[in-house]
């Protein structure tokens, strides 16, 4: 991605790139992400009266399922585009544009905060972890999704082709699998202030019809925005053909599976946080990693969802 300002943030960047393709976004990529959505109002326990914040709300897919809910809602994300979309789509809630890392909003305003690949994009994705803590009530959850384990998720090598359009970034850089590693979101989310309650996996995937509709959705990203910016769109739908190409299914489209990584975590206040080293930190983390569940897309949702 284009180095960003970290001391402004980075929204005056993706905002731009996320907004050119907004409806498309919406229309063709969003629902890929829907199983995160439904697994973060369920685990969270959201309803009628929850204050939820959805940080990086893209067109406003999770805001809408949360209101329905009777969640009160508010989302802010960088892209107006997408912000334009999102009021259209759900006129119940608020929306703001504006950067995840400066939130406008005051302290101890929300019972849930979430994230849906949103923190990856962050100048400083830790500043941003500290930020959604600081507008979370004492006790809230915030609940992050972040893409998972590159080698469960087909999707990585569409992006690894787009970013072989692009000038070499140091790492670290923000962008789609910047905290996909493991270990790397739950590291920041202690150093951030909070307390892992959960950690696992979410297993879904992104399918089209036909080859045109795959291109027009994979072109919606801001990455993608960017890339064509950069090598032109010729060199990048070849790229994208290429990678697509293993995934092609016997009727035509395309099938990509894809692993989500979530944690859910409580915002404790500094007096009342329960005290726990950070070598022990790391052991729960990684027994919950061999541990994790894995939910698949099926009809029930009651189904998909399982607890340790």
């Amino acid at each position: 991605m284009t180095p960003v300002d970290q001391r402004t943030g980075s929204a005056a960047i993706n905002g731009e790139l996320w907004g050119a393709r907004a409806r498309d976004w919406a229309e063709l990529q969003e629902g890929g992400r829907r199983l995160d959505f439904e697994h973060c109002i369920r685990s969270t326990g959201i309803g009628p009266g929850t204050r939820v914040l959805d940080v990086g709300c893209g067109a406003g897919g999770f805001c809408r399922l949360a209101a329905a809910a009777g969640a009160s809602v508010t989302g802010i994300d960088a892209a107006a585009g997408m912000i334009e979309v999102a009021r259209e789509r759900v006129p119940n809630v608020r929306f703001d544009v504006g950067d995840i890392q400066f939130l406008p909003y005051e302290d101890r305003s929300f019972d849930v905060v979430a994230g849906f690949h949103s923190f990856p994009f962050a100048a400083q994705p830790l500043e941003a972890l500290r930020e959604a803590r600081r507008v979370a009530n004492p006790g809230a959850t915030v609940f992050i999704v972040v893409f998972g384990r590159e080698d469960h998720n087909q999707l990585a090598s569409v992006l690894h082709a787009i970013r072989a359009l692009l000038p070499t970034m140091p790492p670290g850089a923000p962008g789609p699998l910047s905290l996909s590693a493991p270990g790397t979101l739950a590291e920041l989310v202690a150093r951030a202030g909070l307390t892992v309650t959960e950690y696992g996996h979410l297993e879904t995937a992104y399918a089209y019809p036909d080859r045109e509709t795959a291109l027009r959705a994979i072109r919606s990203a801001g990455l993608t925005v960017l890339a064509e910016r950069t090598a032109g769109q010729p060199a990048v739908v070849t790229a994208l053909a290429g990678a697509l190409a293993p995934y092609r299914t016997s009727t035509g489209g395309y099938r990509l599976a894809v692993e989500s990584t979530y944690i859910t975590a409580t915002a404790w206040p500094h007096s009342r946080r329960p005290a726990r080293s950070r070598s022990a930190l790391s052991s729960t983390i990684t027994s919950q990693q061999r541990s994790a569940p894995t939910l698949s897309s099926v009809p029930d949702l009651a189904s998909r969802i399982q607890r340790r």
